[in-house]
This record gives structure tokens, C-alpha cells and sequence, in this order.
């Protein structure tokens, strides 16, 4: 059995601040630190819960943040950017993915550094209807292949927003309390790896007995993204697969959920270029 993890950085253990996830930035160590703490003990839970191998994909900004220099035998990582899966980069591979140190959608109240894949370009994501952020898009790309999202973390708006796509068929593991988009109340580190560390052994065991679910998502879908500004509308616009709906709206779709992470992903990348 092989566990996927998809580990981003704004929902670990005592993050809340912009500087803590941006390598520019002297509080990045510290990001870099409680992401590393975190994903280990989701990488020993897993391991200890029956997984024979634990591939971790970095999902994070440039994604070099994780240091391999302390991981158990078993444990693999994916490394760097660009991918072309982005945050899934391999989970094809895998029976069961978790999602660690994950955080809500953009536009959640009171949920720590909300977003949905950049902060400077979304203002929300669609998919056939249904508002989602990054653990939706995602889990819709898992669904393709069938493979069941087992394990969520982050704090605890990121945590109910995994409940409502799965209800109880997911486990959630929430290491801090949202008090605004930069305020948080935080479980210290020694309790968050233990928290972590139960939620993965039942998340793999909840794997192998297949009784993880799949998130409900038909494979001919409509994606449908608003941008911050007009200009990256301008430019997403350009796509030849791609309708403009409005001043700052787009809609595309196709048969394929994989394929819809790669467009999604196209379609920001590029918007991403436009002027201010």
C-alpha cells in the first residue's frame, strides 16, 4: 500500500503569517520547520498504520521546502517545481492520499492565510457549481483515478471544509483554532505530532480496509474561476478553450478531473502575468 501526502505549509503547527510560508523572508525557517514536523508525523503514522511506502509531494510555493535528511526508510519525496501535476505530482501512483498542513478556500471567515492557489489571482474557483480551494481541486483530480482522499490537516476552518465534501469518511487533524485570516490559536508542536501522528494511523487503516471515500465528482465537469482584476481576465482570456463570462470571470470544462488540474493551473499561471 503507498500513501500519497500533499503537503503545503499555511495550515501547519503555528503558522499565521504571510512571512512564516515566503522563502524571502527570515520567519520562513520557521514555516519550514513546523511543515517538516508535520509531514513526519504523518509519514510515521502512515507507516505505522500499514503503509509500505510513503510518497510526500512538497506542494509548497517553489516546493524545495522539506529536507529529506531526517525521513525513515519507506518515505520518499517529490521535489521542486514546475510539475506537471503541481500539488498532485504522483499521486496516480498511490491508493490514498492525505492532505497536510492544508488551509480553507479563499473567501472563508475566519479561516488562517485562506486562498485559493495564489492569493494575487483568485477570488474563487467553481467546479460544476460547487465553490472550492485547493482541497476540493484536488480531491476532484484523485476522484478521476478513483483514489480516496484519507486525511486532512490544517487548522480548523480547513478541517470542516474537508467534512463537508466527505462528512465522516475522512479523518481531520486540526493543530490550530482560526481567530482571523492572521490570528490563531496553535496546539504547540509536542501535541500536533501526536495529533497528527493518531490521525495517520487511522487514515491508512481506513486505506487498506477501503474504506476511504472518493469524492463525489463526475468526470465531465465546468470549471469556473473569478479573478481579483480585469487584467488577468484579459489574459486568461486568450486561451482558445477558455469563455469569458464577465469583467473578471472565465469558464472551461472537458471529460477528464487529471486534466482539470493541469487547465486549472494553466489558466492562473497565466493570468498570473498580467500587469496590475
Amino acid at each position: 500500500m503507498r500513501i500519497f501526502i500533499s503537503a503545503d505549509m499555511e495550515g501547519a503547527t503555528g503558522v499565521t503569517s504571510i512571512a512564516q510560508c515566503d522563502s524571502r523572508r527570515p520567519e520562513y525557517a520557521f514555516g519550514c520547520k513546523m511543515q517538516q514536523r508535520d509531514v513526519l508525523a504523518a509519514v510515521r503514522g502512515a507507516l505505522d498504520g500499514g503503509a509500505d511506502e510513503v510518497i510526500v509531494n512538497d506542494a509548497h510555493s517553489h516546493m524545495t521546502n522539506l529536507d529529506i535528511g531526517e525521513w525513515p526508510k519507506g518515505a520518499r519525496l517529490t521535489s521542486g517545481s514546475p510539475k506537471t501535476l503541481g500539488m498532485m505530482e504522483g499521486f496516480d501512483e498511490c491508493d490514498g492520499i492525505f492532505f497536510l498542513c492544508y488551509h480553507a478556500m479563499a473567501g472563508t471567515q475566519c479561516a488562517v492565510l485562506d486562498h485559493t492557489i495564489d492569493p494575487n489571482v483568485v477570488y474563487s474557483v467553481k467546479l460544476n457549481g460547487l465553490e472550492v480551494g485547493e482541497i476540493g481541486i484536488n480531491a476532484a483530480a484523485a476522484a478521476g483515478k478513483k483514489i480516496p482522499v484519507a486525511l486532512v490537516t490544517g487548522d480548523d476552518a480547513a478541517c470542516r471544509e474537508a467534512r463537508a465534501l466527505w462528512g465522516d469518511t475522512v479523518v481531520t487533524a486540526a493543530v490550530k483554532k482560526a481567530r482571523g485570516r492572521l490570528a490563531a490559536t496553535c496546539l504547540g508542536p509536542e501535541e500536533t505530532y501526536k495529533v497528527i501522528y493518531d490521525a495517520a494511523i487511522k487514515a491508512a487503516q481506513l486505506v487498506r480496509g477501503k474504506k476511504a471515500s472518493v469524492m463525489d465528482f463526475a468526470p465531465s465537469w465546468t470549471a469556473e474561476i473569478a479573478f481579483l482584476k480585469t487584467a488577468q481576465c484579459d489574459v486568461a482570456a486568450t486561451l482558445p478553450f477558455v469563455e469569458r463570462l464577465d469583467g473578471r470571470r472565465v469558464r472551461f470544462g472537458g471529460s477528464d478531473p487529471v486534466g482539470m488540474r493541469r487547465c486549472v493551473s494553466a489558466v492562473l499561471d497565466l493570468a498570473g502575468t498580467a500587469p496590475f
